[in-house]
């Protein structure tokens, strides 16, 4: 009966508490992103190595360079000083990805990505940092939210955006 209780006490502080178990982390470096928390960034490899073994002229971005870009460095130009000094909200979703990796080309270029299926909470993030910073909402509508798993140099700069 009292392991029971400690159970239930246990979940109720779970249920509770959970985002704070969320380890998505947003960062600014020239681009606004959001870093894969450790079970996003395992699928993310998954997804590769699956890229990799059907496309061997393909080089993949190294783990540590993984990331899904929120807003791209054209648009964040304007808000550099205030978000350098802005304390950046916690994004306190989980990154739900698919399932498929997706081909996208360009001239010259050739990248695998994985997309986001939570398209919307990303969006309504970038929206807040936007609002944050005097930004206007919605900075770059047909963006789709994604990981760039693997492309033709390994450079994730050289992925087809």
């Amino acid at each position: 009966m009292l392991e029971q209780l400690q159970a239930i006490i246990y979940m109720k502080l779970l249920i509770e508490n959970w985002r704070q178990y969320l380890n998505e982390e947003v960062k600014f470096q020239e681009i606004l992103k959001v870093l894969p928390e450790a079970e996003t960034a395992t699928k993310a490899k998954q997804l590769q190595e699956q890229v990799l073994e059907e496309n061997p002229e393909m080089i993949p971005i190294s783990e540590d360079k993984l990331h899904i870009t929120l807003i791209h460095q054209n648009i964040l130009e304007l808000y550099n000083e205030g978000l350098e000094q802005l304390q950046l909200p916690t994004f306190d979703k989980p990154i739900i990805l698919e399932d498929v990796p997706v081909k996208r080309t360009a001239p010259g270029k050739e990248s695998w990505v994985v997309w986001v299926e939570n398209q919307e909470d990303l969006r309504d993030y970038v929206n807040q940092v936007m609002g944050l910073v005097g930004g206007p909402s919605n900075p770059e509508p047909n963006r789709k939210f994604h990981i760039s798993l693997a492309n033709l140099t390994g450079n994730p700069r050289d992925s087809v955006a």
